[in-house]
């Protein structure tokens, strides 16, 4: 049988656990201190040197000669790229050289069949178009150029997207002009 002042122990022990709580936190708020009266001043700036850290740098543009050595040389892709025929399904070109290096584009194969992927460079000795497709189960197409002469592959695609990208072994080098370009045409 509980003894009669059993209960008062517990209620006890809950006054002083809340006394010994409100005396903690009056104890750490005690160092807090807010003060607003600036008086409008700015805000004090500390006592180092503080070094900004420097802008990013934006490369320079290709130079006029070089911007009309890469319109000559789109107009030149173009010719090269011409004889691909029938129904293009996906077409893109782009800078092969300079900080603006590549493309990647994307399109949609709306019926499966064997495709014609025509690539073709100019200004720069060799480059590589990779084709892919996520449903393909053999994987990514890539098709070296060398930029002597169009390239053509027959590529069997799937209905769905499909997308290629330009690459280079030297993408860091310096904008000469030269561009790439691919084009995807169907049955």
């Amino acid at each position: 049988m509980p003894r009669r002042g059993g209960t008062r122990t517990i209620r006890t022990g809950a006054v002083l656990s809340g006394a010994v709580l409100l005396c903690l936190a009056a104890g750490s708020l005690a160092g807090c201190t807010y003060e607003d009266d600036d008086g409008g001043r700015p805000p004090a700036t500390p006592t180092s040197a503080v070094t900004p850290r420097p802008g990013r740098t934006i490369p320079a543009g290709p130079s006029p000669d070089v911007l009309a050595a890469q319109q000559r040389n789109e107009a030149a892709l173009e010719r090269l790229l011409a004889g691909a025929t029938g129904p293009v399904v996906l077409a893109d070109s782009g800078p092969a050289d300079g900080n603006g290096v590549g493309f990647q584009k994307a399109g949609r194969v709306r019926t499966a069949g064997d495709y014609q992927v025509t690539a073709a460079c100019v200004g720069v000795d060799a480059s590589q178009v990779i084709i892919f497709q996520d449903q393909t189960p053999t994987g990514p197409t890539s098709i070296v150029v060398d930029c002597t002469a169009p390239v053509s592959r027959t590529v069997s695609l799937l209905p769905g997207p499909v997308s290629v990208q330009l690459t280079r072994r030297n993408p860091t080098g310096p904008w000469t002009g030269a561009v790439a370009g691919v084009r995807i045409t169907g049955p």
